[in-house]
């Protein structure tokens, strides 16, 4: 298993940043048809899959504004791998619960 961090910033054309979201917001569905493990973030989300399943999911989801009209797109990735697996819990297992300040 592996867990990647993906971030697809849709760039050129955008009339507005409603449009962009909208962008953003077809990719992260397609992510969750695509029946992985996943988590939204404020900036990026994570995906948690066998590792040929992740990286086919990354490619598609980086070619996806090109297909809905846009002329430039950045995707960030990065990728968390371990040899005897990982996932999304395990490594947010000492953080449950405290992911904000507020009380």
């Amino acid at each position: 298993m592996v867990i990647a961090d993906v971030a697809v910033m849709p760039l050129l054309p955008a009339e507005s940043e409603e449009q962009l979201y909208g962008y953003v917001d077809e990719v992260i569905d397609y992510i969750r048809k695509s029946g992985l493990k996943y988590e939204v973030g404020a900036m990026s989300t994570t995906i948690e899959g066998e590792y040929d399943d992740v990286f086919d999911l990354l490619k598609k989801i980086h070619k996806m504004p090109f297909n809905s009209g846009c002329t430039r797109v950045i995707t960030v990735i990065r990728i968390d791998e371990k040899i005897d697996g990982l996932s999304i819990d395990e490594k947010l297992k000492n953080h449950i619960g405290k992911r904000t300040n507020k009380e």
